[in-house]
């Protein structure tokens, strides 16, 4: 079993002295975050209603978020421009399968 820390270690020692039963990072719980997602710009166009999103330096705060958004509301139009081209940022919208531009909103989007 591989621990993260020396502390983690020292607790773990103090549990095998101890006799008792247990698992290091034996089951996952999950929880949820509680907000509210304001998008940057909602755009009515010809074919619907789309969200845009306007992200310079894209926190792992804001991905969380996003990802979450995505699970919560697949059906919606959630688009993203990104300031500049990040292949980490790129790669991370494909995954939660969001469109993205670089710099400026593509005029298809608007038509």
């Amino acid at each position: 079993m591989k621990l993260k820390n020396k502390f983690e270690q020292k607790i773990d020692r103090q549990l095998k002295k101890a006799g008792v039963s247990y698992a290091y990072e034996g089951e996952k719980l999950p929880y949820y975050f509680t907000g509210h997602y304001i998008p940057d710009f909602v755009v009515v166009t010809p074919r619907g209603k789309i969200y845009i999103e306007a992200k310079g330096y894209f926190r792992p705060e804001h991905k969380r978020k996003m990802a979450a958004i995505r699970k919560l509301y697949p059906f919606l139009d959630i688009r993203i421009v990104f300031y500049s081209l990040n292949k980490k940022n790129t790669r991370w919208a494909e995954k939660y399968n969001f469109t993205y531009a670089i710099g400026q909103i593509p005029k298809e989007w608007l038509i």
